[in-house]
């Protein structure tokens, strides 16, 4: 059998669920949380996230602090769907063109930058998160059409 109800994981003990909306709360997570974390960074320490990352200093605070905001924000709203995976798991796919955009704008922008390689390695990671969301959004949704027969 392909689904069961029972479910002895870890993962299954932490999140309520089928495996695979265990697997898509964690992605969501983790994807959120970055985005959280980055944007906090951002805009509570500009200078610092400048100098470590660009090796530089910054000239106009407002434009990246309203970066760091907007990150922040962002990661909000990834975090939305976790209230209820099931009721809002649409917007999951906001998220992936959200990180598609993200991905796109970065490689094509990189070149602007005084660290085009770690702009690229941003491109990556935003990459990564979005391709991972959708494979778990993925399988969730397999699950539930196994689950109901469908």
């Amino acid at each position: 059998m392909i689904y069961s109800k029972k479910q002895n994981s870890v993962l299954a003990k932490l999140v309520p669920g089928s495996w695979g909306q265990g697997l898509l709360f964690i992605v969501i997570l983790g994807t959120g949380v970055h985005s959280l974390f980055f944007g906090a960074f951002i805009y509570f320490f500009t200078n610092s996230f400048y100098k470590l990352f660009f090796s530089t200093l910054i000239e106009n605070l407002f434009f990246m602090r309203q970066v760091g905001i907007l990150l922040f924000l962002s990661g909000l709203f990834y975090l939305f769907p976790l209230v209820n995976l099931e009721k809002y798991k649409h917007l999951v796919l906001l998220t992936v063109f959200s990180k598609t955009a993200a991905v796109v704008f970065l490689l094509t922008n990189a070149r602007f930058t005084s660290s085009p390689a770690l702009i690229q390695l941003a491109a990556f990671g935003d990459g990564f998160m979005g391709v991972s969301l959708i494979c778990c959004y993925l399988v969730f949704r397999w699950e539930k059409k196994v689950k109901n027969g469908k």
